[in-house]
C-alpha cells in the first residue's frame, strides 16, 4: 500500500515537471521568435536603399550676396544631378545666408556634415534623406572651415582662430585646442593623432584622446591626403611632405612645380589619395585661381612629377577643391567653371584614376562656384 502511495506521488512530481518544462521550452522559443523577428526587421531597415547611395554630392559655395549655398547630387543610376539637396529635404531652411559660402562637407558616421564660412553654421544632415537633425549657428570667430570626425561622439571644427573639440550629440563646442592659435584650414584624423594645418604654426599634430600637442611640421599649403600605405601626405610651395602616423617621422620629395598659397580665400585643399594604388593627387593652382593642371605622385617615383597627369580642356578652370578621389569608381572627379576667376558654366569631369583618361563630362549652368566633390566613405 505505501509503495502504491510513493509510485502515484512520483507519478505526480513527474508530470508536473513535464508540464512546467513544455512552459519553459515555449517561452523559449517565443522570445526566439521574437528576437529573430525584430532582428529581421531591423536588417531590413538597415538594407532600405537610398536615393543617395549610387553616387556622391558636389557641395557648391553659392552665389556670394544672392543665395546661399547648397549641395547637388550626381546619382550613377539615372547619370543625373538632383539639385539643392539641402534645400529640397528642409523646406525654410538653408545653409547661411547669402553672405556666407558653404567651402566643406563632409560624411561622417552616416551623416552630413556642412561647415558654411564666414559667419554660416555648422549644420548636420541625415545621410539617406538629408533631413538636419542638427546644427549650431554660433562657431567661434564666426568662422568655420573644416569639420573631422574622431569616434562616435567627438569631431573636431577648424576654425580662424585654431581648432576646437565638438560634440557630435549637442554639436556643443569645446575648449579649443591649445597647441594652435591662428586661421586653420583642413584637418585629417590618422590613428591617434589630429593633424592639422594652420596659417601660421603650420601642420601640427596632436593627440585625438586629449588634445595634446604631439609635434610640428612646419609650414604647408595644401593638406591632408592618407595614402594606401598609410602615410600623411601634404605640400609645401614646392615639396611633397610625408609623415609617418605612427611615429611622426618627416620626409620630402621636391615637386617641380610651385604649388598656391590658400590663406588669401581658405578652401578645402586639392589633394587627395589613391586607395587602389599607391598615388597622390594634386591640383597646384595658380595664385587665386584654380588653374588648369592636376600632377599624380606615384609614392617612391619623383619622375612621376615630370608632367601633368591632368590637362582640362580649353576654357575650362579649377575651382574650389578641384579635384577628389571617387574610391568606388577608382576615379578623379574634376570641378571645373568656365573662367578662372568666376563662371557660370559648371562641369564635373570624370577621370580614370589610373591612366589620366577623360571618360565622360557633365555640365550643367548656374552661378553656383563649386567647392568640392563629397564621396561616402
Amino acid at each position: 500500500m505505501n509503495k502504491t502511495v510513493r509510485l502515484m506521488k512520483t507519478l505526480r512530481h513527474i508530470d508536473v515537471r513535464s508540464y512546467q518544462l513544455k512552459r519553459l521550452y515555449g517561452a523559449l522559443f517565443l522570445a526566439a521568435t521574437l528576437v529573430m523577428g525584430s532582428c529581421k526587421k531591423e536588417d531590413k531597415v538597415i538594407s532600405t536603399p537610398s536615393k543617395y547611395d549610387n553616387g556622391f554630392f558636389v557641395a557648391n559655395e553659392g552665389w556670394f550676396g544672392h543665395e546661399t549655398g547648397d549641395a547637388h547630387f550626381y546619382s550613377y543610376t539615372g547619370d543625373s544631378l538632383s539639385w539643392n539637396v539641402y534645400k529640397t529635404s528642409n523646406p525654410g531652411d538653408s545653409l547661411g545666408s547669402a553672405g556666407n559660402t558653404l567651402d566643406f562637407a563632409t560624411i561622417f558616421n552616416n551623416k552630413m556634415y556642412f561647415v558654411v564660412k564666414a559667419g554660416g553654421p555648422l549644420a548636420v544632415a541625415d545621410l539617406n534623406t538629408m533631413k538636419v537633425y542638427n546644427r549650431n549657428n554660433t562657431l567661434p570667430k564666426n568662422d568655420g572651415h573644416a569639420f573631422a570626425g574622431i569616434d562616435q561622439y567627438r569631431g573636431l571644427l577648424s576654425t580662424g582662430d585654431g581648432v576646437y573639440p565638438v560634440s557630435l550629440t549637442t554639436l556643443a563646442i569645446d575648449k579649443k585646442v591649445d597647441s594652435i592659435s591662428s586661421y586653420t584650414g583642413d584637418i585629417l584624423v590618422a590613428g591617434k593623432y589630429a593633424f592639422a594645418l594652420s596659417q601660421k604654426e603650420g601642420i601640427v599634430a596632436f593627440n585625438t584622446s586629449d588634445y595634446k600637442f604631439a609635434g610640428r611640421f612646419g609650414n604647408a599649403n595644401q593638406g591632408f591626403a592618407r595614402a594606401k600605405d598609410g602615410d600623411v601626405y601634404a605640400a609645401t610651395a614646392d615639396s611633397m611632405v610625408r609623415i609617418n602616423p605612427n611615429t611622426l617621422e618627416r620626409s620630402t620629395v621636391s615637386l617641380g612645380f610651385k604649388v598656391a598659397s590658400p590663406w588669401g580665400a581658405w578652401r578645402h585643399a586639392s589633394i587627395c589619395a589613391s586607395t587602389k594604388e599607391n598615388a597622390i593627387f594634386i591640383a597646384p593652382g595658380t595664385g587665386f585661381t584654380g588653374g588648369t593642371k592636376a600632377y599624380r605622385y606615384v609614392i617612391g617615383d619623383p619622375t612621376s612629377l615630370a608632367q601633368p597627369f591632368i590637362t582640362l580642356p580649353t576654357g575650362q578652370y579649377f575651382y574650389g577643391s578641384a579635384i577628389g578621389y571617387n574610391k568606388a569608381t577608382n576615379e578623379i572627379i574634376a570641378l571645373t567653371i568656365n573662367g578662372a576667376y568666376s563662371g557660370n558654366i559648371n562641369r564635373i569631369l570624370f577621370y580614370d584614376a589610373t591612366t589620366g583618361e577623360l571618360k565622360k563630362t557633365v555640365t550643367y549652368n548656374g552661378w553656383y562656384f563649386p567647392a568640392m566633390p563629397v564621396f561616402r566613405p
